[in-house]
């Protein structure tokens, strides 16, 4: 059966909503993309919580309509993103919409992407070291790894819950890094292993591989 978490947010909290979808819905359980799995993690709440803080700590500037020196903000103690990319999509959405281009847009905009690029860039390393794995307990050949690769984006794109706890994991395994926490940090490595071995059997089963 799946299961529908839901969680309160107030509607004019923008970031919070960002930084909670299709991931945390509360009780210290991450989700997977697809919400039919999930792990209990003791203290992600207040991790989730501390990081929430974190990125929510300028956001004045936004307010101020001061993005670059935001993103600057972010670049130096957050996450590395694409300032002038960013940029330029605002004022995309500042140029087609006007004066209908509200605060909650903006945040949508700016922080949404801030939070995309976390997530893909640790999605992304995780995958990599995810083919590294599967690639040793198979014992292949290095010219095997495009194959291998391809076999993981293909069940990605299939909604594989597997590749959707990774996802959401990996995202979790960066928030804890941010903010110090030594035993999340841990727990999420462990779970990435468990998952790992979940798609190796997976590939096996449906027999990607030779």
């Amino acid at each position: 059966m799946r299961i529908k978490p839901t969680v309160k947010i107030d509607p004019d909290d923008v970031v919070r909503y960002l930084l909670y979808q299709q991931f945390y819905y509360g009780d210290d359980r991450i989700y997977g993309r697809t919400k039919d799995r999930s792990e209990h993690i003791k203290g992600a709440g207040k991790a989730i919580e501390n990081f929430y803080s974190l990125i929510t700590e300028m956001i004045n500037l936004i307010d101020k309509g001061k993005i670059r020196q935001y993103l600057e903000f972010f670049n130096e103690n957050i996450h590395n993103v694409p300032i002038d990319a960013i940029l330029n999509k605002y004022r995309e959405y500042k140029d087609a919409m006007g004066s209908e281009l509200d605060h909650k847009i903006t945040l949508n905009v700016i922080i949404g992407d801030c939070l995309s690029e976390i997530q893909t860039k640790s999605f992304n390393a995780t995958i990599t070291s995810l083919i590294e794995f599967i690639m040793e307990k198979k014992s292949l050949k290095p010219e095997k790894k495009l194959e291998v690769k391809k076999k993981i984006e293909s069940l990605y794109g299939k909604s594989d819950p597997n590749i959707g706890m990774i996802y959401s994991l990996s995202f979790m395994e960066f928030i804890s890094k941010k903010i110090h926490d030594k035993y999340i940090k841990e727990k999420c490595e462990k779970l990435l292993k468990k998952y790992s071995k979940q798609v190796l059997k997976a590939i096996e089963k449906i027999k990607f591989l030779d």
